[in-house]
């Protein structure tokens, strides 16, 4: 996914143009750390990481100036696409990291919503 966002040079654009959905905070987090080893540079991307526990406000405006790839748990993702601060239209990649842990844990209707809501952003 880096790799074909970074050759088709489509980073940089001020919306997001990939969703990593992860169970839990601790995996999104991790993903995050990974995402942030494959920078060429240190401006190269932007990555956001939203979890439960920590400020909607100072995530909020993160989304707001711009991020290249986000990852989330899908209560947090959730809670950000209500109060309508993802902007979906340049979403390139979703990615349902461990989806059938996601599932066990029960979060199939979070995410079929997470994904109707992409779904009817044109993606």
């Amino acid at each position: 996914m880096v790799t074909r966002l970074r050759r088709e040079r489509l980073f940089g654009q001020g919306k997001p143009l990939s969703m990593i959905l992860a169970p839990t905070r601790e995996l999104a987090i991790q993903i995050t750390k990974e995402l942030t080893f494959l920078k060429h540079s240190e401006r190269e991307y932007n990555v956001l990481t939203v979890y439960g526990g920590t400020s909607l406000d100072e995530q909020s405006y993160q989304l707001r100036r711009g991020v290249d790839i986000f990852v989330g748990t899908c209560g947090r993702v959730i809670d950000h696409m209500k109060r309508g601060n993802f902007d979906f239209s340049g979403l390139k990649y979703a990615v349902l990291d461990e989806a059938d842990q996601m599932l066990n844990l029960g979060f199939k209707e979070n995410v079929e919503e997470i994904m109707d809501t992409i779904k009817n952003a044109g993606i």
